[in-house]
């Protein structure tokens, strides 16, 4: 009978050793007789012993000794299908499996999606730098990497998280799928949506050139991506139907975010900045670099304007462009399907959560008060989806004289 060993590899004094299952009085396997560590199945074929990984419980090393038992016993009694079995294929070195694993990731994925990946993996690959194989990482091994990310590194909740489903996805190829189940995560931080306020806007589009006008109304009125405005065509812009198109750039390397193209209404101010901007010849962009090429300072540019504009330029970076404007349209009543195709999300609650909470709330709080006698109830004021109706309709809003606010205008932060 083929015989198929248990064994559980523990560390002592800072060395990983394997050693036997002990048996108790009745002959059965004493699972608690050794520290917690990972198990493997080992065997021999031609006089070589082969080891293969048996999970982290007695349980699953059991099934694993079962079935490996069964291989051999096929193999033994030439049973078709079974010739090979028990012979084990050597699994690459850590550092080549990851080279081969981003040469995948670069040629399936977005540029940016493999810079992520290289990132991480590199790190994780440095970590374990003196792993002989895939298989010699356990659990253990990538909880001390996650305290590593956290002390070490400095990295946050969200960042962690990031790096862990990575490198789960990576250990997932390569035959590890449920190692990172059991890993102590922390818990995901969701921030608060920063959008900018009315005031901050005006100043800083202010100190605006005609060129940059342009270029930060297309963000504001849009809500485009960063690589969305800087692979943005002329001929991605309509004139006539007052619409703005997302389209792959092949030739360019560009594809939209879920590789979807889409198309978005642009309101008549930001269509008429796109008019005056300048189309400089032979150039297909519609905001060059100095050279023709993409523009890939476009965040620099924005701080510098917050800076001209006496702004805090750390509070202004091109994504918070794309949350004022989500909020914005889901203030003005927009439905939230409609938003969540302009923006490109895969879901309505990714949508929703661009929606920041009202800020300019104190007027409306004050008519809240302790009911005392003699004194009326305020008088209850229209919702806002009412209040929107009633000013499409050519009506006035509770606000007072101030009237309708302009089609093109945004003012999700007053």
């Amino acid at each position: 009978m083929s015989r198929v060993n248990i064994v559980k590899r523990i560390k002592i004094g800072g060395r990983w050793k394997m050693f036997s299952i002990p048996r108790n009085a009745k002959g059965s396997y004493d699972w608690n007789a050794i520290a917690d560590g990972r198990y493997y199945v080992e065997w021999y074929v031609g006089g070589t012993r082969r080891r293969v990984s048996a999970g982290v419980t007695a349980a699953q090393a059991l099934e694993v000794q079962r079935r490996k038992h069964h291989e051999l016993e096929g193999r033994k009694l030439g049973i078709p299908g079974f010739e090979t079995a028990g012979e084990t294929v050597k699994k690459p070195a850590l550092h080549v499996a990851i080279t081969k694993y981003l040469e995948q990731i670069e040629a399936l994925k977005k540029p940016n999606t493999h810079r992520k990946y290289e990132a991480v993996l590199n790190r994780f690959g440095e970590f374990f730098r003196d792993c002989s194989s895939i298989d010699a990482i356990s659990g253990d091994d990538l909880t001390r990497f996650v305290v590593t990310l956290k002390k070490d590194h400095g990295l946050g909740s969200n960042t962690i998280l990031h790096n862990a489903v990575i490198v789960a996805q990576f250990l997932k190829r390569h035959g590890r799928s449920g190692i990172t189940k059991e890993l102590p995560l922390p818990e995901r931080i969701t921030p608060l949506v920063k959008i900018y306020r009315h005031e901050e806007l005006a100043r800083f589009f202010a100190v605006c050139s005609d060129q940059e006008r342009a270029l930060f109304a297309t963000f504001l009125l849009t809500g485009f991506r960063e690589q969305e405005v800087m692979f943005l065509r002329w001929s991605d812009v309509n004139f006539e139907l007052r619409a703005v198109r997302v389209t792959s750039k092949p030739e360019l390397g560009f594809y939209p975010k879920r590789w979807e193209d889409r198309e978005i209404p642009a309101p008549v101010e930001l269509i008429e900045e796109l008019r005056k901007h300048t189309h400089r010849p032979n150039c297909q962009f519609v905001f060059p670099s100095p050279t023709g090429n993409r523009e890939q300072h476009m965040l620099d540019h924005c701080k510098s304007i917050a800076k001209r504009a006496k702004l805090d330029p750390t509070r202004f970076d091109l994504k918070t462009f794309r949350s004022t404007y989500a909020t914005g349209m889901l203030r003005r009543g927009f439905d939230v399907r409609t938003v969540q195709h302009w923006m490109g999300h895969k879901s309505l609650e990714t949508t929703m959560r661009y929606l920041a909470p009202a800020t300019d709330v104190h007027d409306e709080l004050d008519l809240v008060t302790i009911p005392s006698v003699g004194k009326a109830a305020p008088a209850p004021r229209k919702s806002a989806a009412r209040e929107t109706r009633s000013l499409r309709k050519g009506g006035r809003s509770n606000a007072g004289a101030e009237g309708p606010v302009p089609a093109g205008a945004l003012h999700p932060g007053t």
